[in-house]
């Protein structure tokens, strides 16, 4: 009678467990996860990379390209899962930077004293890639892979663009004078163009620095004289760039030891391993 009941004890836990996963994967909502301050949660699941052949033919047609060669770095569209993660709702600003190089005592980063870029709100740029990777361990932070960054832009719905598949020339800080903004501009400025996740600034202001080393997607079979552990992916577009080099797909690259006026970063605190396409 006692083994009889221990084994039903047993059971009865198994199944509890059992059907508490369950749960947890059919609404996800019953686990929630308090994000830290000024980050945004971007939820574990499946999403796509990359953009397909339709999507090419589309940059073709509509930005009236010279070569479909140009995009097929970004070849083939996947869907990929990753693990939950938590993402910079902004940019880092220069005013938070200014902090960092306070307490750190490192060298200021280039167009610092440039009154075109250095308002506190605004983007910190001129940074190189181990600037800003260091920056986010100080924080306790790290700069976030090339998926990471692409699922926090675009959803899970293969977008092209964080707000939609349609070009917005209000809703980003790009090249041109039609969003206001001649060079740079303030974080969160257009609340119209967040990803839907609430993540601001995805598309133009400043290109964005990751994690990944500037290598073929999986399955990418292009040859591409310029993929190797010497230049690392970009994302984003910037306030020179037009509509083109921000959509969420696009590829950029940079030297890592390279800073520029038009590229900074943000940074992700992940729940697990580094999600890393190479």
């Amino acid at each position: 009678m006692f083994l009889k009941s221990i084994s039903l004890f047993v059971f009865i836990l198994f199944v509890s467990f059992g059907y508490a996963e369950s749960l947890e994967q059919i609404n996800p909502k019953t686990k929630t996860e308090i994000a830290p301050a000024e980050m945004v949660l971007v939820p574990k699941g499946p999403f796509y990379i990359g953009s397909s052949e339709k999507d090419i033919d589309w940059i073709v047609e509509t930005f009236f390209a010279e070569s479909r060669d140009w995009y097929l770095d970004e070849t083939p569209s996947q869907a990929l899962y990753l693990n939950q993660f938590f993402i910079d709702k902004y940019e880092v600003t220069v005013g938070k930077y200014q902090k960092f190089l306070e307490e750190t005592r490192r060298t200021k980063p280039k167009y610092l004293d440039n009154p075109k870029y250095n308002s506190p709100n605004h983007p910190i740029i001129g940074v190189t890639w181990q600037d800003a990777a260091d920056y986010c361990s100080w924080l306790g932070k790290r700069l976030p892979t090339e998926a990471e960054w692409e699922k926090a832009a675009r959803g899970d719905d293969g977008r092209r663009y964080p707000w939609g598949n349609n070009i917005g020339i209000k809703k980003a800080n790009v090249r041109g004078t039609k969003d206001s903004f001649r060079y740079s501009s303030p974080v969160g400025n257009f609340p119209e163009g967040q990803s839907p996740y609430g993540v601001m600034d995805m598309a133009g202001n400043a290109f964005e620095w990751t994690q990944d080393w500037y290598k073929p997607l999986p399955g990418n079979e292009s040859e591409n004289d310029l993929y190797s552990q010497r230049l690392k992916v970009i994302k984003g577009g910037s306030w020179k760039a037009n509509m083109d080099l921000a959509r969420s797909a696009l590829r950029g690259k940079q030297f890592p030891h390279q800073s520029a006026d038009h590229v900074g970063f943000r940074c992700v605190k992940g729940t697990d391993k580094i999600a890393s396409l190479n």
